[in-house]
């Protein structure tokens, strides 16, 4: 095995021929068409109350009034996000919700995403941060396999090394990802800033970025992952599945196993499951050392992939 003869024009070449053929292929298409759905979807599900909230208010008071109307929103929905960060246990907040106990005590971590910055976006990136992950599979289950299995893979190896396949092919699928994500978040934001005017525009698109590097970074170990499972199997279905229960696996298991016992959950960071939340974090030495460790994972799989390519029967 050896990387002496990778080729960045190549790579470019094959990564851009990648990124094409995804956007012209069904399962490009396919992801592309869920992945907005779905982001969508969040968008609507957090921001429908809230529109509702502010008609209400209209015709009680004689004006709208969003900073109201969104305060109340989050300071219902604190005890919820102080769980889904884990900072409290899932019984402590949900007796925090009891409207006949004391308000959840603020966090620095809750306080920055509710308060510091703008509270309905990073409602909305924390739950695309749990599900776009789900999602990538549909995207990237086809980097190797299909042309293994139709011995396609043979003509192409007559041009070039099988490092550039491996990577030209890992780099447009990880391009034509984050092209996905930019587009969901760049629509979101501008429907926010449209409609419920409460947040500076500077501040609003500030943490937009934020929330689509963040997504963008924690979508790479997934890609490399799939890129390793496509390198390892001759067919596109079995990568497929294999995909979907792997990254759901990881997720699911450990809070089932933890049931019956409790250090089970540690399992869920043999994907950056465990850490994803941490690339939003105030303090930004857990921010970067959470990106830093979702590259960690991405370079681990692509290793691993890249041996199992280069040394595997074509």
């Amino acid at each position: 095995m050896s990387l002496r003869n990778v080729s960045a024009r190549h790579i470019r070449l094959i990564s851009f021929y990648r990124t094409r053929y995804t956007v012209r292929g069904g399962a490009g298409l396919m992801f592309l068409l869920i992945a907005l759905v779905f982001g969508l979807s969040v968008a609507h599900i957090v921001l429908l109350p809230i529109e509702k909230a502010l008609v209400a208010n209209a015709k009680t008071t004689g004006k709208s009034d969003p900073k109201m109307v969104v305060g109340e929103a989050v300071k219902l929905s604190r005890p919820v996000i102080q769980w889904a960060l884990g900072i409290r246990s899932f019984e402590e907040s949900a007796a925090a919700m009891n409207p006949l106990q004391s308000p959840a005590p603020p966090d620095p971590w809750t306080t920055f995403l509710l308060d510091k910055r703008p509270a309905l976006l990073s409602v909305i990136f924390l739950i695309l941060m749990l599900g776009m992950p789900l999602l990538i599979s549909l995207l990237a289950f086809n980097q190797i396999a299909g042309d293994v299995q139709t011995r396609g893979i043979r003509y192409v190896l007559l041009r070039t090394e099988r490092a550039n396949i491996f990577i030209g092919r890992f780099v447009g699928t990880a391009f034509f990802s984050t092209l996905v994500m930019a587009i969901i978040i760049a629509t979101i934001t501008f429907y926010l800033g449209a409609n419920v005017r409460i947040y500076p525009t500077g501040l609003l698109i500030r943490w937009a970025l934020h929330g689509f590097c963040a997504l963008a970074v924690l979508m790479l170990p997934y890609i490399a992952l799939c890129s390793l499972i496509s390198a390892s199997v001759d067919s596109p279905f079995l990568s497929l599945a294999l995909g979907v229960l792997l990254i759901g696996g990881v997720l699911l298991f450990p809070l089932i196993a933890r049931l019956a016992w409790e250090p089970a959950i540690n399992l869920k960071y043999a994907l950056p499951w465990g850490f994803r939340n941490q690339l939003l974090h105030p303090d930004l030495s857990h921010s970067l050392g959470a990106g830093l460790g979702c590259l960690g994972y991405m370079l681990v799989f692509l290793v691993l992939g890249y041996y199992r390519f280069e040394t595997r029967d074509l």
